[in-house]
């Protein structure tokens, strides 16, 4: 990308930051590569395969190594969200107006990167990928489930393709399904902003009000909210991992679906 194009990128962020519009600026965010993990390069690196297995579904990797290399790759980006945050941290007040926005954008970036990553892993791929692209939807589920919002989880594990030997049983078709998205949605992409752009702009904010102790202070914020999201996403495509879950979980995840949308 030009410089031309990527200054006009950035006004557009900090124009949907600054109107609180989330779907606006996820938009903005994955359309950068940066934000974009090749699938089978990613699994042919951390499980140690050739692409082409991994093209050709050639790919028997135990619960127990993928729960491995899940808790490799949270540390990784922990690790990584927090020496950024940090240094994003350290120019204080006087550019305070430069850093939150791009405090914002990374923790974004490396949360987008970390839901497909988890998703490979746990052959939820299907849903936050569809020919090479992101797909927003299946996305925000993944965000909402880091964000703790009440049914992402439950709607992430029945919209897989592990839940559909049991969707078929449900007669889940089409119209069902976007009786079940939709509302929720809705209130995922609500939520995940405001959790997003306004509480984390402003504790970022105000971290940065003292230069040296702002940054350990916006490094420590993005350590605990990064690892919390993270183990919280990572338990929860577990329990949705086909081996894992059972046409009783589906049921369960039906119901709770059911009572957040009524």
């Amino acid at each position: 990308m030009d410089s031309g194009k990527q200054s006009l990128n950035n006004n557009k962020m900090l124009e949907a930051i600054t109107n609180n519009d989330f779907r606006s600026l996820l938009k903005l965010v994955v359309e950068n590569p940066v934000a974009h993990v090749n699938r089978s390069e990613y699994l042919a690196k951390v499980f140690k395969v050739t692409e082409s297995d991994i093209i050709n579904g050639h790919l028997d990797i135990s619960l127990k190594e993928r729960k491995k290399v899940a808790q490799k790759q949270i540390t990784a980006t922990v690790r990584n969200t927090t020496v950024i945050s940090f240094l994003t941290g350290i120019p204080g007040g006087i550019a305070i107006a430069g850093t939150i926005p791009g405090d914002i954008i990374q923790n974004m970036v490396y949360s987008i990167r970390l839901a497909q990553q988890l998703a490979y892993i746990y052959d939820f791929d299907d849903l936050i990928e569809e020919d090479g692209k992101i797909q927003t939807n299946g996305l925000l589920l993944f965000l909402g489930t880091m964000a703790g919002v009440n049914g992402s989880a439950s709607l992430l594990r029945v919209s897989s393709s592990n839940a559909i030997k049991y969707a078929s049983k449900q007669i889940l078709g089409k119209p069902l399904m976007k009786t079940l998205w939709y509302p929720l949605l809705k209130k995922i992409t609500s939520i995940v902003a405001g959790k997003t752009l306004t509480k984390k702009g402003l504790v970022s904010g105000i971290a940065k009000i003292v230069p040296v102790v702002g940054g350990v202070t916006s490094g420590s914020i993005t350590m605990i909210g990064m690892e919390m999201s993270a183990k919280k996403l990572n338990s929860e495509l577990l329990r949705g991992f086909e081996q894992n879950y059972s046409e009783r979980d589906y049921e369960k995840d039906i119901k709770i679906i059911e009572a957040e949308i009524i």
